[in-house]
């Protein structure tokens, strides 16, 4: 996990646990748990220009956004392939501080809570899913161990 930007420290105490455990319990919802061992990825807590920079260089897109995952390889989810390797890396998942805040604010969530929800997110796109109904279940499911409600209800 890298930190690029110190306002997630000062936000969230034990950062570093934070987004271990979220991650962790995004992996344990899907079909890669049983590889939860072998799996690893990398996390960026950085600021919007960092994450518009990224956004711009690899998507085309001129923008900041709130969370970035760039997987290592294609997973199929009907039918992930047996891991063999001791390291499975998943890919990369970038967060832009000042778009979350933003967000949190205006939606009239804690940051942490939906920090928690953009990293499940990322997760599951690098897991294999893509935005439908499969994803928002096992989002809803993942942030109800935390107490936070659906995000999808407006």
């Amino acid at each position: 996990m890298a930190v690029d930007d110190g306002r997630f420290r000062r936000k969230i105490p034990k950062l570093k646990d934070f987004c271990f455990e979220t991650c962790a319990d995004a992996i344990e919802a899907t079909p890669l748990a049983k590889y939860f061992s072998a799996i690893e990825m990398n996390v960026m807590l950085a600021n919007d220009t960092t994450v518009k920079d990224l956004n711009k260089k690899f998507l085309g897109k001129n923008r900041p956004t709130n969370v970035l995952s760039f997987p290592a390889q294609d997973l199929d989810l009907k039918n992930y392939r047996e891991f063999t390797p001791d390291c499975v890396m998943l890919g990369d998942i970038a967060v832009a501080y000042e778009t979350v805040k933003k967000e949190a604010a205006a939606q009239g969530k804690k940051f942490a809570d939906h920090l928690r929800h953009l990293l499940i997110h990322a997760v599951l796109h690098l897991a294999g899913y893509d935005h439908g109904k499969a994803m928002e279940k096992l989002e809803i499911k993942v942030l109800k161990n935390y107490r936070i409600k659906n995000p999808y209800i407006i």
